[in-house]
């Protein structure tokens, strides 16, 4: 038939990896927190149930091309949301061994391993550093592993009522 249009040829998406991601290992943290605060008698928020402050006060870093410690101040804030997933939610500091100060926020998901009896925790840490050395950590994806208890040999918390997490951040190229 004259003039008809032909069907253009159907498109094959296979699930072949074209642009595989690789990761790097960025630096190894133990955030050192104390004993949970409770913010009030119940932890009911707009995005789930929040019933624990960790409160952190300090622990230590490092990775290939990045040292240093991990300043007092920051918390981490767990939520359960309605579904009943387990969020991580942190907020912190880290100052480097030559003084700058960058800012992370790790965020992710507790999944429920063993029957629910321990958790494997995923986050996807942003940083904000300054311009200059450590720039580079604004200008990339990250992804990391919580690991609580800490690995023996890690740990840096001081009595009874502090506590360690150990952090593995990597980078996706």
């Amino acid at each position: 038939m004259a003039g008809a249009a032909q069907a253009a040829p159907e498109a094959s998406f296979s699930p072949k990896a074209y642009d595989p991601v690789k990761t790097e290992l960025v630096l190894n943290l133990v955030v050192t927190c104390t004993d949970p605060v409770r913010p009030g008698p119940e932890g009911a928020s707009k995005d789930g149930e929040r019933t624990e402050i960790w409160p952190i006060i300090g622990g230590r870093f490092d990775g290939p091309n990045i040292h240093g410690t991990v300043e007092a101040g920051g918390a981490d804030l767990p939520v359960l949301c309605p579904d009943g997933v387990g969020v991580v939610d942190a907020f912190y500091r880290l100052r480097t061994d030559d003084g700058q100060i960058i800012a992370i926020h790790n965020k992710g998901l507790a999944y429920p391993i063993n029957g629910g009896r321990d958790y494997k925790y995923r986050l996807s840490p942003e940083f904000i550093a300054p311009k200059g050395r450590y720039d580079w950590l604004n200008k990339s994806i990250f992804v990391a592993t919580l690991v609580y208890p800490v690995p023996k040999g890690m740990e840096l918390a001081k009595g009874p009522h502090q506590n360690d997490r150990s952090i593995q951040v990597l980078r996706l190229n």
